[in-house]
C-alpha cells in the first residue's frame, strides 16, 4: 500500500488518478484550491464514494501556502508519491492575470518541493508541466484537408538535451520554471522527481471551459445546446491522451522514478490519436445527434496551430495509449447524456463556466 499525494486532486486527471489509486488499495490525501467551483464540489462528492476516510482525506487549501502542504502531508504519517497537477492551466487567464501564474505554478511548485525536501525527501514525484514549455509557434505548417500539419511531417519535440524550451506566454514561462525547478531538486537533493510533459488530456469528470479544457467542454456545449467559439479557423490540431492511459502512464513513471531522476517524458495520444478542433465536433456531433452552434473570431495570441506530442520515449517502456480518439469521445459524450442534469445546472446560464 502506497500513501499518494495528489495536488489539483479534484481536476480531471487529479480526480481520475485518485479514484485509480484507492481501487489499488493506496491511501490518498487530494490538495485543492476549489478554485473551480461547484465542479470540484461534485468531483469530490464523486471521489467519496471510491474510499473510505482510512484511504481518502481531501485537504482544501492553497499548493503555494507552506503550512497547507505541510498538513496535507501529515495526514497519513508520511507520504510516498506525488502527483503534482495543481496549475492555472488556462492561457487566457495567464495572459489576464500572469500573478496568479506565477503564485500558483511558480511559488506553488517551489512550496511543494521544499517541503517534501524536508519531510519526505525519498517520495516519488511526477510533476506536470505542459507542452507549452516547447516552443514550436515558429514551426512551419500547411493545411492538410480540415486539419493543419507541420511541414514534411516533422515530428514534435523529443525530451533530449538541450530542451527545445521557450516561451511566449505567462503560462509556458511559469510552467518551464517549474520545470527546472523540478530538475534542480532532484539534481542538489537527489530526489526522485520526474517531469512529465502532457498534450490534451481528456475524459469523464472533466469539467471543460471555453478557456481550457476544450475537449470536455466541446462535448458539454454540444449536448446542452451553448454556443461554441473558435479561435482561428478551427484546423489547429492536437494530439488527445485519454485519462484512463494516463493513470496508467503515471504508475510506469513512478515504477522508474528512481532511475530517471530529473528527467522529461512527454505524455500524449500522438499521431494516432491527433484531431482538429472541427473533426473533434464532427464526431461529438454525430454521436450526440445534435448540431453544434459554432461562432469563430480572432486567433489568440501565440496559439499553435499544431502540437503532435513525440512519444516515443515513453513508448520504448511498454506503454502505448490504448483508448481511440473515436472511442474516448464516445465515452465522454455517454458521460456528458448520464449527467445532464447536473451539467446544466452547473453551465446554462453561466456561459460555460462550470
Amino acid at each position: 500500500m502506497m500513501r499518494v499525494l495528489i495536488t489539483g486532486g479534484l481536476g480531471l486527471v487529479g480526480s481520475n488518478y485518485a479514484r485509480h489509486c484507492l481501487e489499488q488499495g493506496h491511501q490518498v490525501v487530494v490538495l485543492d484550491g476549489y478554485t473551480r467551483g461547484r465542479s470540484c464540489i461534485h468531483n469530490e462528492e464523486w471521489l467519496r464514494r471510491y474510499g473510505s476516510p482510512e484511504f481518502l482525506r481531501i485537504v482544501r487549501g492553497n499548493v503555494a501556502l507552506p503550512e497547507v502542504v505541510s498538513y496535507a502531508l501529515k495526514q497519513f504519517d508520511g507520504i510516498d508519491r506525488v502527483v503534482h497537477a495543481a496549475a492555472q492551466s488556462s492561457v487566457n487567464v495567464s495572459m489576464e492575470n500572469p500573478e496568479v501564474d506565477f503564485s500558483s505554478n511558480v511559488i506553488g511548485t517551489f512550496t511543494l518541493l521544499d517541503e517534501l525536501r524536508h519531510v519526505a525527501p525519498k517520495a516519488k514525484v511526477l510533476y506536470l508541466a505542459s507542452n507549452k514549455v516547447y516552443d514550436v509557434t515558429g514551426w512551419p505548417v500547411e493545411l492538410d484537408g480540415s486539419r493543419y500539419r507541420w511541414v514534411g511531417n516533422r515530428q514534435g519535440p523529443s525530451e533530449q538535451f538541450p530542451f527545445y524550451t521557450d516561451a511566449k506566454e505567462p503560462y509556458g514561462a511559469s510552467k518551464i520554471a517549474g520545470l527546472y525547478y523540478s530538475r534542480c531538486y532532484a539534481a542538489m537533493y537527489g530526489m526522485p522527481i520526474v517531469i512529465v510533459v502532457p498534450s490534451g488530456m481528456y475524459g469523464p469528470r472533466q469539467f471543460g471551459q471555453a478557456t481550457q479544457g476544450w475537449l470536455g467542454w466541446f462535448t458539454i456545449a454540444v449536448a446542452l445546446g451553448l454556443p461554441i467559439t473558435i479561435c482561428g479557423d478551427g484546423f489547429q490540431v492536437r494530439d488527445m491522451l485519454h485519462v484512463e492511459d494516463v493513470c496508467i502512464a503515471f504508475d510506469r513513471l513512478f515504477e522508474v522514478a528512481d532511475v530517471y531522476k530529473g528527467e522529461l517524458f512527454n505524455l500524449g495520444g500522438g499521431t494516432r490519436n491527433a484531431v482538429s478542433l472541427i473533426e473533434a465536433l464532427e464526431l461529438i456531433s454525430d454521436e450526440l445527434e445534435v448540431k453544434p452552434k459554432i461562432m469563430y473570431t480572432d486567433w489568440r495570441p501565440q496559439d499553435n496551430k499544431v502540437y503532435v506530442s513525440n512519444i516515443e520515449r515513453l513508448l520504448g517502456f511498454q506503454w502505448y495509449p490504448r483508448v481511440s480518439i473515436q472511442s474516448g469521445i464516445k465515452e465522454m459524450c455517454t458521460w456528458v447524456q448520464f449527467e445532464e442534469k447536473m451539467l446544466r445546472g452547473l453551465y446554462v446560464g453561466k456561459n460555460g463556466k462550470g
